[in-house]
């Protein structure tokens, strides 16, 4: 009886932590994406200065954050993991044919969807934390406006963005991994509720509804830059200035330091604002 007190004891707290340190995760989710979106804005300004905000912050703060969110992260997929063992140990087959034909094809798919969910977050930190998977986008850098940006250039995370996203491949998997990662947090919000005493048979559906609509902001936000990039690549529609970025990136690919001049947008907004104004034929 106390072995038994004592596992399901193990296996509350287990699945406290995992509620605790997803909600972490899926609240990061949530301000990155909506970062990520200021490249809407009309130009390389918004994401640029956000982006030199976020990498000159006094370096305590910077890496205790990072810090924090790894360990959440270790700590959420380690539970998980232990959890999976726990149960196919404790569980009959029996009952365990009964739970699969219950539970939803996303809390079926959990483990699947969470290795995908840990590749994908390698492999995103390497591309464009990082950068090691395409140096050359290291060199990318900006000047604001009317001169340096507090004195310095700084990384046109804009251009690097664009870059990145022209190639398919990358775009494409990333619209997938998206999709996937929403699949695996419409199960992890809503049964986040549940372990920590927030959901009940009255409540269930209610939050159910709420776990997948935040999900599929989350998955859809996150889609927008590669779809924006592909759509202005492919398409006569110019969301993003596609086109005159690659051309200089690649006319200057083996300069030192990789600057795109951007006057292009100057132009543009002139040509929109002369043609608005000018008064309708009669």
């Amino acid at each position: 009886m106390g072995n038994m007190k004592k596992s399901i004891m193990s296996s509350l707290m287990k699945k406290f932590v995992m509620a605790v340190t997803g909600f972490v995760l899926a609240s990061f989710l949530l301000v990155h994406m909506l970062g990520n979106l200021q490249t809407f804005e009309g130009g390389p300004s918004a994401i640029n200065v956000y982006a030199n905000f976020l990498q000159t912050l006094p370096w305590e703060f910077l890496w205790g954050f990072r810090v924090v969110l790894a360990a959440c992260f270790v700590l959420h997929f380690l539970m998980a993991f232990l959890l999976v063992l726990e149960n196919k140990k404790a569980r009959p087959q029996t009952y365990a044919v009964k739970r699969h034909l219950a539970a939803s094809p996303a809390a079926r798919t959990m483990i699947y969807t969470g290795v995908v969910v840990i590749a994908f977050v390698v492999l995103h930190i390497l591309h464009y934390t990082a950068i090691e998977l395409t140096p050359e986008l290291k060199r990318l850098d900006w000047v604001a406006t009317g001169g340096m940006y507090e004195g310095k250039a700084i990384h046109d995370v804009y251009a690097m963005m664009i870059v990145a996203f022209s190639n398919p491949l990358v775009s494409i998997g990333y619209i997938v991994s998206m999709i996937v990662i929403g699949f695996h947090l419409s199960h992890g919000v809503s049964s986040m509720f549940q372990s920590i005493g927030l959901r009940d048979e009255a409540w269930r559906y209610r939050l159910n509804t709420i776990a997948v609509a935040y999900c599929a902001v989350i998955a859809i936000g996150f889609s927008l830059n590669p779809l924006g990039v592909l759509v202005s690549k492919y398409t006569p529609c110019k969301i993003f200035p596609v086109d005159p970025i690659l051309e200089q990136f690649e006319a200057k690919k083996a300069d030192k330091e990789i600057f795109i001049n951007y006057d292009f947008l100057k132009s543009e907004a002139e040509c929109s604002k002369a043609s608005s104004s000018k008064p309708a034929a009669k």
